[in-house]
């Protein structure tokens, strides 16, 4: 009886250890489920949630991606690009379409949905991060 139930709990679990997966940890930076929109042109959006759990914030200074000329930051929707990018400290970033966002400029490649490709993050207090971008039409629609 005990086993029926752990494997009938089973999928429930699943999502949670996969989106823990993608999850990333740098010294007291937390970045959660990163992702990005598929391409339809030369530029997309990418997203991930980025909070600092001390009391010190940090600054994300650049980003990178082989697939990529260039990252540029968007606090604000249909503003100008940002040179840096405040993190203040337990005041998590959450990002959206409408909102702040990662914008990659000059694609080498169309991005379509369950793609992945390395993004790497570089911030002022807690070094650069390498992670991994999914490609998907919504968070974990992958």
């Amino acid at each position: 009886m005990l086993r029926r139930r752990a494997f009938l709990a089973l999928p429930a679990l699943l999502p949670a250890a996969v989106a823990e997966a993608h999850s990333y940890r740098q010294g007291e930076l937390m970045i959660g489920h990163a992702w990005c929109l598929p391409s339809t042109g030369a530029t997309t959006k990418a997203f991930m949630p980025l909070a600092v759990s001390g009391s010190r914030g940090d600054v994300l200074v650049r980003a990178t991606t082989p697939v990529a000329e260039a990252v540029a930051f968007h606090p604000t929707a249909g503003q100008p690009a940002a040179a840096r990018w405040e993190i203040a400290p337990r005041r998590p970033v959450g990002m959206r379409a409408d909102g702040p966002h990662l914008m990659l400029t000059g694609l080498k490649r169309p991005l379509a949905v369950r793609d992945r490709f390395p993004l790497t993050l570089v911030f002022e207090n807690n070094g650069a991060k390498d992670i991994e971008i999914w490609v998907e039409s919504s968070p974990y629609s992958g």
